[in-house]
């Protein structure tokens, strides 16, 4: 009989996702002040605001949190995981776990920042709830990933996986929408696919190195290329987007499980293909 794994510790969880949202309530009110710090470095690189330094703050804060919890399970505690050494101080970290909490504070204010003209307060609002709610359920579900006990570990593992394609749909729309040249849509588009597809391949039997993950976000960043000259909503480019990363992601999975056959990979084309045929008829009606 597998001996239950522990409780999580809420009132740690709690605590890291309060910080976040008071954060990130910082945040939307600096952003909208017109007077903010912003750095222009010239050219077409994009503009640099007082934004961007808060919200990779609460990324350190959120990658420290999401790590002490990760550690502390029974489970990971067993697992041969990356050292840092700085000489006189050497500790283990567990950067896959890292990933899914970031892109739940990066995602949510990202994507709904695009609706702040037009919604205003309640896109502010949205934000808080989507960022409250995705980190609250990815650190819960980290958690439960790691039981021994199947009927505990997978459900888990399928919220992550749906949390996971909610995010990257967040990240390819917002992307999308600022209609920065190729070479920076495409980085940015290529380096969600690549983290995000990382993190989903860790909770496989045999999980995928980096370079696999690698793999798909160069599929993103190609597919994001054509893509920059069709004339679309943000929204439809980034459901085209998330198609091509989910069919990648599965057909890696399917792999990593050893169950990947030709007939599953003409299942998985036709479904990307009728999805594509599906999107692109939206267009043109709407």
């Amino acid at each position: 009989m597998m001996t239950p794994s522990p409780q999580p510790r809420y009132d740690r969880i709690v605590s890291l996702v309060f910080i976040i949202l008071i954060g990130l309530a910082v945040i939307f009110l600096v952003d909208g002040n017109p007077n903010t710090l912003r750095i222009v470095i010239g050219g077409d690189l994009p503009t640099i605001t007082l934004s961007w330094f808060l919200i990779a703050s609460l990324v350190v804060i959120t990658c420290a949190g999401a790590d002490l919890l990760a550690r502390s399970h029974p489970q990971l505690q067993a697992r041969a995981l990356p050292i840092i050494n700085l000489g006189l101080v050497r500790f283990e970290v567990a950067p896959a776990f890292w990933i899914l909490p970031s892109f739940s504070v990066v995602g949510s204010f990202a994507f709904f920042r695009l609706f702040s003209g037009a919604l205003q307060g309640a896109a502010f609002a949205m934000a808080l709830v989507a960022a409250g709610g995705s980190l609250l359920a990815v650190l819960l579900a980290q958690h439960f990933a790691l039981d021994r006990r199947p009927q505990v570990s997978q459900p888990a593992q399928t919220v992550l996986q749906v949390i996971a394609y909610l995010l990257a749909f967040g990240c390819f729309s917002a992307v999308y929408y600022t209609r920065f040249r190729t070479l920076y849509s495409a980085t940015l588009i290529g380096t969600t696919a690549t983290l995000l597809s990382y993190a989903l391949m860790a909770w496989m039997p045999r999980p995928g190195s980096f370079l696999i993950a690698a793999l798909v976000g160069m599929t993103l960043a190609e597919a994001t290329w054509p893509l920059n000259y069709w004339a679309t909503t943000f929204l439809i480019a980034g459901t085209l987007l998330l198609v091509i990363f989910y069919v990648a992601v599965s057909l890696l999975q399917h792999e990593a499980q050893g169950r990947l056959h030709r007939r599953l990979v003409v299942e998985y084309v036709l479904l990307g293909g009728g999805l594509f045929l599906a999107i692109m008829y939206a267009t043109l009606v709407l």
